[in-house]
């Protein structure tokens, strides 16, 4: 989405997914030959530093936090409840704007293996969109459900993080409601990126 308000060609939203596919596939990408793929990367850095320093942003961060910590939830878990919720939410807010999920999966689309250098020659990362392509709008992180089964997944490797047995519940009851939260806020919240990013309304 934030690409697409600098420029909607699918190689350079393609390019702003990239450094998120690197880490997901865990292969370094080491070489980019398309100046729009790469334009798209650099953008893709610059929104993560502007998005984790919006006031909306911290503000859910902080919420969570809170509420968490007060049901007994460690500060750990409660902080990256906070921080990985309110994105996956607002990726599913995002994704009942069709024209966004038209630009996702046209970027999905776009064939760029000769464009991208992989140290692993590409292999994960088709493997990877293919899978994405097959998946098609991910509209499952508009599911407090699914969202808590990712983040369960996604901390389950980190010791400091990860959600204690005895503490689930609190966390899966948590988030319907924070969910309603980061949806009610996120126009404000785009609004503050568009500011920080010097885009124009």
């Amino acid at each position: 989405m934030v690409a697409s308000w600098a420029d909607n060609r699918a190689e350079h939203l393609l390019g702003s997914m990239l450094p998120d596919f690197e880490a997901m596939v865990r292969v370094p990408l080491i070489g980019v030959r398309n100046r729009h793929i790469r334009r798209g990367i650099e953008l893709h850095h610059q929104t993560d530093r502007t998005f984790h320093q919006t006031p909306m942003f911290l503000s859910l961060c902080a919420r969570a936090l809170g509420e968490l910590s007060g049901v007994g939830v460690r500060r750990g878990t409660a902080r990256a409840v906070g921080h990985v919720g309110t994105e996956m939410f607002l990726d599913g807010w995002l994704t009942r704007e069709q024209g966004y999920v038209d630009d996702y999966l046209a970027a999905l689309e776009v064939e760029a293996q000769g464009s991208l250098q992989w140290q692993d020659a590409g292999a994960a990362f088709s493997k990877l969109r293919t899978r994405l392509m097959a998946w098609g709008a991910p509209r499952d992180y508009a599911d407090p459900s699914f969202v808590y089964a990712r983040l369960m997944d996604a901390l389950r490797h980190r010791p400091a993080l990860v959600v204690l047995e005895d503490q689930s519940a609190q966390v899966l009851e948590f988030l319907p409601p924070f969910q309603q939260m980061v949806e009610f806020h996120a126009p404000e919240l785009l609004h503050q990126l568009r500011d920080g990013l010097d885009f124009a309304d």
